[in-house]
């Protein structure tokens, strides 16, 4: 699958004129590209969405899978992406054309990035991060460190300002990094690289630049990543499914700070 390919073709610069101390200056600034990616599903246009034009295979199967339509790898038959025609063209198998049916047909809550809404429920709900077997643990000063790795990838954001990203690490390096100008679309390109590429994420961390509102978490969920780190702040609701879930999110990483808001057991002290 591709991944990061050719993303300086996405940053275009420009003239502009900036004002400062009352003064106009001329001067040249680097701008993000944004396109419409249309998904065709068994040859049919399910969906269409805007964003950043890199790992369009990634984004298509990422959004899929986070949104319940597939399930594993092997219910994708083909998926091939026509740069071109900037569409993506997926064959599912017969089990997975149902639950697209069903969820074009359904009455789910809509969230912001148009997929559905894994809501904060009363009733309890089955999630692999909740076994007790799932202990692993990352140090304090892992937690910083981590998080300085992804704002350290973060070139096309440093340059432009207007990208989202999400990086999948172990407790000492980063192992996949994506950016979109869609916070939900660099969740999908990361989810969609850990289903395409079969990567194990009981032992993994996701870094990511927004905040944590209920469908990223409803996302980071699916992936079945047990720890997530962001510089920004969850929402009340989304803390609550997190902690239903099994799922330790921390929140305002930087410098030398963070907050934990749940299953803080998976964060421990650094030995000196």
């Amino acid at each position: 699958m591709e991944k990061h390919l050719d993303s300086e073709h996405i940053v275009k610069n420009v003239d502009i004129i900036r004002i400062k101390d009352n003064k106009k200056i001329l001067m040249k600034d680097d701008i993000i590209d944004e396109d419409i990616l249309e998904i065709f599903i068994n040859k049919k246009k399910a969906f269409q969405m805007v964003f950043s034009m890199t790992d369009a295979k990634a984004l298509a199967a990422g959004f899929l899978f986070t949104q319940g339509i597939i399930e594993k790898k092997t219910e994708i038959k083909t998926i091939a992406f026509l740069k071109t025609k900037k569409q993506c063209h997926i064959t599912l198998d017969t089990l997975a054309q149902e639950r697209l049916i069903q969820f074009t047909n359904g009455l789910q809550i809509k969230g912001s990035s148009g997929g559905t809404l894994l809501q904060e429920q009363t009733e309890p709900f089955s999630s692999p991060l909740a076994q007790p077997e799932n202990l692993f643990t990352i140090t304090y000063d892992q937690v910083l460190s981590l998080i300085q790795l992804h704002w350290d990838h973060s070139e096309l954001f440093h340059k432009t300002g207007a990208l989202h990203s999400a990086g999948l690490c172990t407790p000492l390096k980063m192992l996949a990094y994506y950016e979109d100008i869609g916070r939900h679309n660099a969740l999908d390109k990361l989810a969609g690289d850990i289903l395409l590429e079969g990567i194990e994420t009981k032992d993994k961390v996701a870094t990511i630049s927004c905040r944590m509102s209920l469908e990223i978490i409803g996302k980071i969920i699916k992936t079945g990543i047990p720890i997530v780190i962001s510089n920004a702040a969850p929402t009340l609701c989304a803390v609550k499914l997190a902690d239903r879930a099994g799922l330790t999110i921390i929140g305002f990483a930087r410098n030398n700070r963070f907050n934990i808001y749940t299953h803080e057991k998976r964060i421990i002290e650094t030995k000196r």
